[in-house]
């Protein structure tokens, strides 16, 4: 299984989350990590822009990279309607390396949970390290599964570019023993399947991902539940921030 934003989902997620949406609050979490610095900075996950682009505008020297080619083109397309340029990378994140190149690296809202095997996520731990300056941090926010039923459903209905889009999302299955959850995900127009995905998002323990990060050189190292939120009593965001 590959994690994938096809063209109708890529749609969906910028409708339902332009540029300059924040979700539980990591808009301004990253504006207070990134603003007081002049380095360069990744964004792992860019997606269609949401947080790039505000972070563009508060001249961040921000780099995007994903692997959804649909992704990257509606990112294009709303970097434009701010006539803001920005460098936009497609490409996998255990394939992609530029050696001590950034001074930050973030990985916001789940992105790295989507990297479907303990592989890939390994090597690509291993690709930010090597991409970071001395002393560089990485930001990583993981999502834990406290929301997810096995056989729970929902659908919903949105319209974009005068089409009326019916979607359905099942959680289909949750690996107690290999930490993921896989949501299936039907989308239709006029009563027409139109594109079916499947999304399978990986977990860790707290502890788990601190040993993983310092096992691959990391140091220095301390996590956030929800940002900082303390009125928020769900552990939903857990944001790991470690040095090189």
């Amino acid at each position: 299984m590959e994690n994938h934003y096809k063209k109708i989902s890529s749609l969906l997620y910028n409708s339902t989350k332009p540029p300059g949406t924040d979700i539980d609050g990591d808009l301004n979490f990253y504006k207070s990590q990134l603003l007081p610095i002049e380095g360069k900075v990744l964004e792992a996950g860019v997606g269609n822009g949401r947080l790039l682009i505000p972070l563009l505008k508060y001249k961040v020297d921000i780099t995007g990279i994903d692997k959804s080619q649909e992704m990257i083109d509606i990112c294009k397309e709303n970097l434009k309607k701010e006539n803001l340029q920005a460098n936009l990378i497609c490409d996998d994140l255990e394939n992609y390396k530029e050696k001590n190149t950034y001074e930050y690296i973030i990985v916001p809202n789940a992105s790295f949970n989507l990297l479907e095997t303990r592989q890939k996520a390994l090597k690509t731990l291993e690709n930010f390290y090597d991409s970071l300056i001395d002393n560089g941090t990485l930001i990583i926010d993981l999502i834990m599964p406290i929301e997810f039923r096995s056989g729970s459903f929902h659908e919903y209905v949105h319209e974009i570019e005068d089409k009326k889009i019916l979607v359905k999302n099942l959680s289909k299955e949750i690996n107690w023993v290999e930490q993921y959850t896989i949501n299936q995900i039907d989308y239709f127009i006029n009563d027409k399947l139109q594109e079916t995905q499947e999304f399978k998002l990986s977990w860790y323990g707290t502890k788990e991902f601190c040993d993983i990060l310092s096992s691959k050189g990391f140091k220095d190292g301390l996590f956030l539940i929800n940002y900082g939120n303390k009125t928020n009593l769900n552990i939903k965001t857990i944001t790991f921030i470690f040095k090189k």
